[in-house]
């Protein structure tokens, strides 16, 4: 007979069906329940409360009494908590993001007496093929999850799942779901009948014979009589026992052992709709949400920390608590329902709400570098009628881009000069471009003093371009404002401007008359067409899943005569504004789309920079309609069967279309469509020459016919929950209630990609492109300064630099103590050998583990710091004495 195993848990969606606040209500008599059930039953051993702790957060900030039962229970091993901080979707957050939810909540736990040793994914929307990788680099022995894999591909419940940098962990499948037995029935005959029905069930998927019971589901509170139960079933002759999830994977293992049971290896990711419903399409669903949750996550990981390391090492200070604070909203924000938006209006809000708190606070906390600078620098030889612009680069590598800098000016009349009276040449631009109002504009972006008086005699605003190879590596620069010279210096470029096009010494573009754009590659002299094309077409779904309507046709929208507008013309940059006015059916109604139509309006801005392998477009989409999805859509010149895109370590390799999927007919949950979603770029696997689709918010993107990258950027639906959808048959997911928020009607959403053209060797300049595009220079205009010598800070500095062939993660400062922290990622599909970085000469370096703690030291010689060896699509952790 097999041996059950009861495991009593609790999936918590911290909001989903109703708001954090609400959810909370609930929380606290469900703890208050728990306690009392593991103090005062001695036969209830164990709980486990979803693999996360931000709720823990949530009840203790009502019940702060509460704190020492809650750390008692914890390191007693009764109550299993972490290692997320919150269960997140595992595909849209960048890498930084899951490294440090899983960080900050395993701390968390940790304090409270233990964190539980194995990671968690129970209701991701499929599995990403970097979660062994990342559960291992944190210390994790194994995992559990469930939505994505199948009985076809598993054999057993019990296998390794290989991830990268070979790394293998066992794992655990929910074979019948994550909450397949919410709770024993309290009748002791109608337990005795579940035992019949599901023990054979779960004996087909656990061939070691030690089955899983999953005691719980969503919101289930504990069930009082759950150890009375399974006493009453010991006593009838049932092997079975309470168990937790480190005790029973360590179960499983001793027992495949001894029955020399070899577990099969699963490699890759898992998104097969077989038993659960993956929902393909909710990468796009309220895409306005996504491209911000996109641009804080990058702005938090790849601006704001990085600046508080340069202001660090040149003497500055901030709390690792005060990041922190800011990093849990973003993770609240990434919980699965709150980043897929697959929730009712109110908490769609809250999400909202959320990137307020992040657009104020992320942008005080870059503000406050430059005030440091302003008050630290040396900046004794600033005459009466000059003022600074203070230049932050955040990359750990010289840029070959454009740094935006925006000021509001007495005098259109000024020089940019260095500190020793070089002439820093700039291009005044046509356009005005909108920038941020928030904390600037009281801070001096605007010219407005700190305490948001304006300064008298205030004219012109003022935006130009200044050429970013300038800057140091992972540094600022101080350049002086000097007002009343002519500036006599223009910045030199290789664009040249042609009728409707533009050409420098790597691409040579056109405009054709339907709005779409030809390209030549002057290194390999190909020619691609049919680049930036708009499509429409209906989506009869939901917030979950995108599904076609019937007697459905795609519209292309370059059918339209587009106006075409040359708006920045210099030998910098070419930039043509290309505008359709499109009609597209207003709703749809029983499935089909109606016949009434509405305005689309696309707004196209596609710019050729000087030296630059890439064209960048800005897209508006004006939309008045519903029920629908907008893309626009790239063909290549060959064919490829697979696509290469990038994951949070690396790349992936996928099939453009989904081979082997369960049909509908044969019991499926879902149609899933080859809707995939990427980090930062797309290209075909081909061996020959790269058109590689980068994006900075848009993440969705499939292949059509072998050769066409289809990126979405506008998904309108207007239901929570939709039953009988075509790719979907059957209930809804989530509740039948109206979204009318996700119908995006009746607004603007703007997205920025590039297109980068070049050759095979060319992949790390086009993961440096995507870095440059990604990542701004950060740039602010300063007159509310001392003229003093302060600190005596210089004018540039550069705390680090890194080996090209690499990439940025993450520089922080340690968790705990005063050390910084670096984190490089090896982007690449081969293993990178003698990795350097430049550190100031006096700092010691070690290799050390995503909890910070130091493991071998690393070489110093004259500041350069060499790492032997980076495996593929794998990351290093440095700690910087």
């Amino acid at each position: 007979m097999s041996r059950i195993h009861f495991i009593p848990h609790v999936h918590w969606d911290r909001e989903w069906l109703r708001s954090t606040d609400s959810s909370r209500i609930k929380l606290v008599y469900f703890f208050d329940r728990l306690i009392d059930m593991l103090e005062n039953d001695p036969k209830m051993y164990y709980f486990t409360f979803d693999g996360q702790t931000a709720a823990l957060e949530d009840y203790l900030a009502i019940q702060p009494f509460q704190k020492e039962t809650i750390k008692k229970l914890v390191k007693e091993r009764r109550l299993f908590i972490g290692p997320w901080y919150v269960q997140p979707d595992m595909i849209i957050p960048s890498g930084e993001a899951l490294v440090r939810n899983l960080l900050i909540g395993s701390q968390y736990a940790s304090s409270l007496g233990h964190c539980m040793n194995v990671g968690w994914v129970p209701d991701a929307f499929g599995q990403n093929k970097i979660t062994p990788y990342l559960f291992k680099e944190l210390g994790m022995k194994g995992i559990y999850a469930w939505r994505g894999f199948d009985y076809e591909v598993l054999k057993d419940s019990l296998f390794m799942w290989k991830g990268n940098g070979n790394v293998k962990l066992p794992t655990v499948h929910f074979a019948l779901g994550y909450g397949h037995y919410r709770g024993f029935p309290e009748e002791y005959e109608n337990v005795k009948a579940d035992m019949q029905d599901f023990i054979p069930k779960l004996e087909a998927r656990f061939q070691d014979q030690e089955v899983l019971f999953m005691l719980g589901s969503d919101y289930a509170f504990p069930r009082k009589h759950s150890s009375l139960m399974i006493e009453k079933l010991k006593q009838e002759g049932y092997d079975c026992q309470m168990n937790n999830p480190e005790d029973y994977l360590e179960t499983l293992l001793s027992a495949a052992k001894h029955n020399h049971h070899v577990l099969e290896e699963y490699q890759g990711e898992a998104r097969s709709a077989t038993l659960g419903r993956i929902h393909a399409g909710i990468t796009s669903t309220r895409i306005d949400i996504k491209n911000a949750m996109r641009y804080y996550e990058t702005l938090m990981a790849k601006v704001v920390e990085p600046m508080i390391a340069i202001s660090r090492f040149q003497g500055g200070h901030c709390h690792q608590e005060l990041v922190n604070y800011f990093w849990k909203i973003i993770f609240k924000n990434q919980f699965h329902d709150s980043i897929y938006s697959s929730s009712p209006e109110s908490i769609n809000q809250t999400v909202e709400n959320r990137l307020l708190n992040l657009r104020h606070g992320l942008n005080e906390l870059i503000w406050m570098n430059f005030r440091y600078l302003a008050e630290s620098a040396n900046l004794s030889s600033v005459q009466k009628d000059e003022d600074i612009l203070v230049l932050f680069n955040t990359l750990p590598y010289q840029r070959q881009d454009y740094a935006f800098v925006s000021m509001i000016v007495k005098h259109k009349d000024f020089v940019l000069k260095r500190q020793d009276g070089t002439i820093v040449p700039y291009q005044m631009m046509n356009e005005v471009i909108a920038t941020c109002h928030d904390i600037e504009y009281y801070n001096g972006m605007e010219n407005f003093h700190d305490s948001g008086e304006v300064l008298e005699g205030t004219k012109y605003k003022i935006q130009i371009k200044i050429d970013a190879s300038i800057l140091p590596a992972m540094g600022y620069e101080i350049l002086k404002v000097c007002f009343h010279q002519q500036n006599s210096q223009e910045m030199i470029g290789d664009v040249q401007i042609l009728e409707n096009g533009a050409e420098n010494q790597y691409l040579k573009m056109f405009i054709q008359k339907d709005g779409t754009i030809s390209v030549e590659n002057k290194k390999t002299k190909e020619d691609y067409h049919h680049l930036n094309a708009f499509v429409e077409k209906g989506d009869d779904g939901d917030e979950y899943n995108y599904s076609p309507c019937g007697n459905d046709k795609e519209i292309s929208i370059y059918h339209n005569q587009p106006t075409i507008t040359c708006i920045e013309s210099s030998d910098i940059e070419v930039k043509y504004r290309i505008e359709y006015n499109a009609k597209v059916p207003a709703k749809v109604v029983n499935h089909e789309r109606v016949q009434e139509l509405e305005a689309l309006k696309i707004i196209s801005d596609v710019s050729l920079k000087a030296r630059s392998q890439t064209i960048d477009f800005t897209t508006t989409i004006e939309n008045h309609s519903c029920d629908h999805i907008v893309r626009v859509t790239f063909d290549d010149l060959y064919q490829s069967e697979e696509n290469c895109s990038q994951d949070q370590f690396g790349t992936i390799i996928r099939k453009n279309i989904i081979e082997n999927q369960k049909s509908l007919e044969d019991g499926a949950t879902e149609y899933v469509l080859p809707m995939y979603a990427m980090q930062r770029f797309v290209q075909l696997h081909h061996q020959k020459s790269i058109m590689a689709l980068i994006s900075k918010g848009p993440l969705e993107y499939e292949i059509e016919n072998n050769q066409k990258i289809c990126l979405t950027l506008l998904r309108s639906v207007g239901k929570f929950g939709k039953a009988d959808l075509l790719i979907r048959p059957g209930r809804a997911s989530g509740y039948r209630m109206d979204a009318p928020s996700s119908q995006l009607l009746n607004k603007n959403i703007t997205s920025e990609y590039s297109l980068f053209f070049g050759i095979q060797a060319d992949m790390s300049k086009m993961i440096q492109d995507a870095e440059m595009l990604n990542t701004p220079v950060q740039t602010r205009y300063l007159n509310d300064i001392s003229r003093q010598k302060n600190q005596g800070l210089d004018w540039q500095y550069s705390a680090i630099s890194l080996d090209t062939r690499v990439e940025l993660m993450a520089l922080k400062k340690a968790e705990h103590g005063q050390y910084s922290v670096i984190r490089i990622v090896n982007n690449r599909d081969n293993d990178v050998e003698n990795v350097r970085f430049h550190v100031p000469l006096t700092k010691k370096c070690y290799l050390s583990d995503v909890q910070e703690k130091k493991k071998i030291e690393l070489e110093n010689k004259n500041g350069e710091i060499i790492i032997k060896n980076i495996m593929s699509n794998t990351f290093v952790t440095v700690i910087i004495e």
